[in-house]
């Protein structure tokens, strides 16, 4: 309001017209600054008839999406939404369009016409190389207390896109706590992060059977169903952040796995005595 009242309107808002009216599509803030300093009219550019839901979605991000104030979490969620908007029938979710942009950054001419027309669009609308498009949407997979520290600016975004890379850390909460109660450089970082792939291996033994590590979240399951009630909303969301770290690793880690696996038999035979 304070901006309307001493330069008016610079940008017009979008409109389309619908019966004998018009649709605000864009500017919603705009206009209602307008209406309560008591202006009469404003300034609106009006663009042909728009009936799909999903192409009026597309305008309203675009827009927002040029935005110099939008925060990286925002932007992400801008990025895909429009993505998702341009594609409806896709049923694109965050894995699904974090795939396309990989895929066109590395091979292009994979990608359907449609679907790369969209993600080079939404390149020149955000300013971003899909590089950057694909590391910021990326952010999405980091669980809310993180997205809100960088929504707000209290940790870089260059740090947040060494967080989501590295979901796979073993003290990733730890580094995360620590960070933020002593800030450090992206290399010291990302150094803290991978130390784990580093470090040497502890065994070389035959691996716990898939089932018993089953059976540990069946049993959680059934520790949550017995205590019903029991527990505050803060602290089941707690639980639930940490199995979508989990989650999302074992997605990584079903890419990264083998079709089958070979163990070799330990050697039973009897040695000789010295």
């Amino acid at each position: 309001m304070e901006s309307i009242n001493n330069r008016g309107v610079l940008e017009p808002v979008l409109v389309t017209q619908k019966d004998d009216k018009y649709l605000l599509l864009c500017g919603e803030r705009r206009y209602l600054a307008a209406q309560n300093l008591s202006h009469e009219s404003i300034p609106a550019r009006i663009v042909n008839a728009v009936t799909q839901k999903d192409e009026i979605l597309a305008i309203q991000i675009t827009e927002n999406l040029q935005r110099e104030d939008l925060n990286p979490i925002d932007q992400a969620k801008g990025i895909l939404a429009y993505i998702q908007a341009k594609h409806p029938d896709k049923g694109y979710n965050l894995d699904g369009v974090m795939g396309e942009l990989v895929n066109y950054d590395r091979r292009p001419e994979d990608l359907s016409g449609e679907i790369a027309d969209t993600v080079s669009a939404i390149s020149e609308i955000s300013g971003k190389s899909i590089r950057t498009l694909s590391r910021t949407i990326s952010l999405l997979k980091l669980v809310p207390k993180i997205q809100d520290v960088i929504a707000s600016g209290k940790l870089p975004v260059s740090q947040g896109y060494l967080f989501a890379a590295n979901l796979g850390s073993p003290d990733f909460f730890t580094i995360f706590d620590e960070v933020m109660e002593k800030p450090v450089t992206n290399v010291t970082l990302e150094k803290m992060l991978i130390a784990y792939k580093k470090a040497k291996p502890k065994s070389t033994s035959k691996p716990m059977p898939i089932k018993k590590k089953v059976a540990v979240l069946q049993n959680a399951q059934s520790y949550f169903e017995k205590k019903t009630g029991m527990y505050a909303k803060s602290d089941i969301q707690t639980f639930l952040d940490e199995l979508l770290v989990l989650v999302s690793f074992m997605k990584d880690q079903v890419q990264k796995a083998p079709e089958t696996v070979n163990i070799k038999k330990p050697d039973n035979k009897p040695r000789p005595q010295i």
